[in-house]
């Protein structure tokens, strides 16, 4: 199985190919010509970004690589379980504290 970093670089990869068959085709139709600015530009200017952030995906920087990271199914595993297991365990601290505040008030408004 593929790591996430792989599966979006190739999905980038893909659609900034797409975007240079979108120019060409604008191009044959005449719909699009390389003497005049038009919006027809901005496939070619996008797939010219989604290119470049393919290869930046898979060379492990830029701005993407936080997102989809590079690593193993096993390595993800074990970083998604540590991670709940914080946060299981940060949740039970907070509720023994409030059981604490409780039990402390009860205990006061008890000897009013």
């Amino acid at each position: 199985m593929s790591t996430p970093s792989n599966s979006a670089s190739t999905l980038l990869l893909g659609t900034g190919l797409g975007c240079f068959l979108i120019t060409g085709l604008g191009l044959v139709q005449d719909r699009m010509s390389l003497d005049s600015v038009s919006i027809g530009w901005v496939f070619p200017i996008t797939g010219v970004l989604l290119i470049l952030l393919s290869k930046s995906l898979l060379s492990g920087a830029g701005p993407l690589s936080k997102a989809f990271p590079d690593e193993a199914d096993e390595t993800m595993v074990e970083r998604v379980r540590s991670e709940i297991e914080s946060s299981v365990k940060d949740s039970s601290v907070g509720s023994a504290w409030a059981e604490l505040e409780a039990s402390v008030l009860e205990s006061e408004l008890s000897e009013e």
